[in-house]
């Protein structure tokens, strides 16, 4: 292999050879006296190897091989002998070099892309987020605060949680830094409310079990159709669908624990009204601090002032007079079901389940005439209020 420095001496001798010795010593940084080799071991990465005479290849070793300088002068002569001009040579090492540039080039601004790129993340992360302890319909944000804020509140003794920690993790930064946990209720309460939930899962409607309907629907599973059901708004009706899913998922929660009850109960409207309530506050207990979302959602319903909850309403006797009309097709009992839809006649009031209830109505009559099926005798429906006075012996006479 060859120095810079015996490539300056040889190009000095060619044409040209003054502009080639100032572009190698530019090249390669050489000063007076420098001896910097062009060509290093095969093993270096970006190195370019010269290749001079027939008996040069692509990992020829280096002139630690043991030729003297002197050698290495005389072959640069032979290879002036085989029209290998220093010029020649000039030229692929500057070749070389620029292509060594570009990549050194490109690899900073790499680097420096991914150096932003973490950077922007990191601050993106340092900024306050919306985190959710878990994921259910009675989850609030729990909103994070700043790393500078939570070090400023405590000293500067409380790490920050990662984006995505556990509850416990996010429970355990929160308290320290004299915030509420996700949960002020311990991990068996918590799966007492399941267990709760569960027997949603289990309960028969109790309509359907007093008129011996085979194989009858839960209470969740009437809850779960109404929720599928708020689907169907598109917005346009001004009504917050969200809000209507969650009352529809919320409103016969307390019959976990007391039961479905019917005015064939012997249980007035207000000790119906009272037992659920109680039964509402128990189970929100169970999940504090989330529990105060269920409830508010249940006493909405209950007070059925606002918008969505007189369409959650409409929902629930919809769901009811179609699961009728289901029943009579599945047993072959056209209109047996009849005091189902008379309980339920006249008091829907959004005009898209109208619509629907409407279309069950027609559907029913015309498989009641094809089959030739009549009403049966109609079912008096007893009153709560009377239903109260009877439990508490009193015949409701005056």
């Amino acid at each position: 292999m060859f120095s810079l420095q015996q490539l300056l001496r040889a190009t000095a001798t060619s044409n040209g050879g003054n502009d080639l010795s100032r572009l190698l010593r530019h090249i390669g940084g050489v000063t007076s006296g420098a001896t910097t080799t062009l060509c290093t071991a095969p093993a270096t990465k970006h190195s370019s190897q010269a290749k001079f005479g027939d008996n040069s290849s692509h990992g020829s070793p280096s002139h630690t091989d043991g030729r003297s300088h002197g050698e290495s002068e005389s072959d640069l002569e032979s290879a002036h002998g085989q029209n290998f001009t220093a010029h020649h040579f000039a030229r692929r090492i500057l070749q070389q070099r620029s292509q060594d540039i570009q990549r050194h080039i490109h690899t900073q601004s790499a680097k420096g892309q991914t150096r932003a790129k973490s950077s922007q993340q990191n601050q993106q992360q340092q900024q306050t987020a919306t985190k959710f302890a878990m994921s259910s319909l009675a989850a609030e944000p729990l909103q994070s605060q700043k790393p500078d804020e939570i070090t400023a509140s405590t000293g500067g003794n409380v790490e920050t949680p990662a984006l995505g920690a556990s509850c416990h993790e996010v429970a355990s930064a929160s308290a320290s830094a004299g915030k509420k946990p996700c949960f002020s209720s311990g991990l068996g309460e918590i799966l007492q409310f399941m267990e709760l939930i569960g027997n949603l899962k289990h309960t028969k409607r109790t309509g359907w079990v007093l008129r011996d309907v085979n194989d009858c629907e839960s209470i969740s599973g009437h809850m779960y159709r109404m929720s599928m059901l708020t689907f169907l708004l598109d917005g346009s009706e001004g009504l917050n669908q969200i809000r209507c899913m969650e009352l529809a998922l919320v409103h016969d929660l307390a019959e976990s624990l007391v039961g479905d009850i019917t005015p064939f109960c012997g249980i007035s409207k207000d000790d119906k009204r009272a037992m659920e309530f109680k039964a509402m506050e128990d189970i929100c207990k169970l999940i504090e601090p989330r529990g105060k979302r269920i409830m508010e959602l249940f006493e909405e319903y209950e007070h059925g002032q606002t918008a969505e909850s007189k369409f959650v309403k409409d929902l629930d006797r919809l769901d009811m007079v179609m699961q009728a009309f289901e029943y009579e097709k599945r047993d072959n009992c056209l209109l047996k079901h009849q005091e189902f839809f008379d309980s339920t006649e006249g008091k829907f009031n959004h005009p898209f389940v109208k619509k629907l209830v409407n279309e069950i109505y027609e559907q029913r009559d015309v498989l009641a005439k094809a089959k030739g099926a009549t009403p049966p005798p109609a079912i008096e429906v007893p009153s709560m209020e009377r239903s109260s006075k009877l439990v508490n012996g009193h015949d409701g006479s005056s």
